[in-house]
């Protein structure tokens, strides 16, 4: 039986290509772990040379880079020469849209390992991170700081994506400062004063991920413009803000743990502060959407969820944040605005 589908797969195919899925994501994330793509940005290479350059096997790296054309990231040549595809492209770095870090924490312990127990994750309801790795995602950060940075520079990637949206979409000149919780480095937050020079910022986060948001934000020139406080948004000490973000944190928590930060963050904001919570949203029908997989990866590696514009309406209600509208972006993320009730 072809183990890869053709122009025109049967279904045994087809299904044979989605087993086997998992085989595409490591080859993706060991290119993008050793920096092949960067090296191949200028043209063509063969395999040989960049074996050389970066210390590998040689006959590994051919068949690597082989394997790389059924994932669709090369092209080849004779004599084991390689070229980029237009989707290989993505996974080199500082690149606008690049995917490189998203593929390698994707293809790391902190994501990997847990859904290979998904099944007890099934049984259970709960995220079987500690089963997979001793411990929560958090603590697994801590303790693997390159792999946090990863992760940090990953969401950053995917606030590229979406932040631009939200900050053409959003008129934010009406408040004096924008408070981003849980900011990582300040992707977000730096679209949103790009194009309201008047606003002034404040990024909010976990000691150790704020002290490295440091320097990113003044190679943007904006340390005179944007207040670095650390804490946790689980406890006291959320500074006052005219605005609050809240981009991709609720879907890391259940209902319990998103009431009690929601409760936080109204207690510290003043009156007819507004928040905007950037998260994807479930459809409310039957057909197949991608947040039904982002879903369960939310449950294995966070014990987390998506949840549908019903579900963030009675959550926020139920904290006394009053939803007003719901902005739809391109991008397939949504932008719930609420007002301080």
């Amino acid at each position: 039986m072809k183990t890869l589908p053709g122009d025109n797969p049967t279904p045994a195919q087809q299904l044979h290509a989605a087993i086997t899925g998992y085989w595409r994501t490591q080859v993706i994330g060991t290119v993008a772990r050793l920096g092949i793509a960067d090296r191949l940005a200028s043209g063509a290479r063969g395999s040989d040379s960049l074996a050389a350059e970066l210390n590998v096997h040689p006959e590994a790296l051919f068949r690597l880079m082989r394997a790389g054309l059924a994932a669709g990231l090369f092209v080849a040549f004779p004599d084991r020469v390689f070229a980029l595809t237009p989707m290989g492209e993505g996974l080199c770095a500082n690149v606008p849209g690049s995917l490189r870090e998203l593929a390698i924490i994707q293809s790391s312990p902190s994501h990997w390992l847990p859904w290979g127990h998904l099944t007890e994750a099934i049984r259970t309801g709960s995220s079987p991170m500690k089963a997979a790795l001793g411990c929560d995602i958090w603590e697994h950060f801590a303790r693997n700081p390159e792999e946090a940075e990863h992760f940090a520079q990953s969401m950053g990637n995917w606030s590229e994506l979406v932040a631009s949206e939200v900050a053409r979409t959003v008129d934010f000149s009406r408040f004096a400062r924008v408070a981003d919780i849980g900011g990582s480095h300040g992707d977000l937050l730096a679209q949103v004063l790009r194009a309201h020079p008047a606003c002034r910022g404040i990024l909010f986060e976990l000691p150790q991920v704020a002290e490295s948001a440091k320097p990113v934000l003044a190679a943007r020139g904006l340390t005179g413009r944007v207040d670095v406080v650390a804490g946790n948004f689980f406890e006291p000490g959320i500074p006052p803000a005219e605005a609050y973000l809240l981009k991709h944190i609720l879907h890391d928590w259940e209902d319990d743990a998103s009431t009690t930060l929601l409760r936080r963050l109204h207690a510290a904001a003043p009156a007819r502060a507004r928040l905007f919570v950037v998260e994807l949203v479930i459809p409310d029908n039957r057909n197949p959407d991608p947040t039904h997989l982002m879903d369960l990866n939310m449950l294995v590696v966070a014990n987390g969820r998506e949840r549908t514009r019903e579900e963030f309406h009675s959550l926020l209600t139920a904290t006394s944040w009053k939803v007003e509208r719901i902005h739809t972006t391109a991008s397939g993320t949504s932008i719930i605005e609420a007002l301080k009730a």
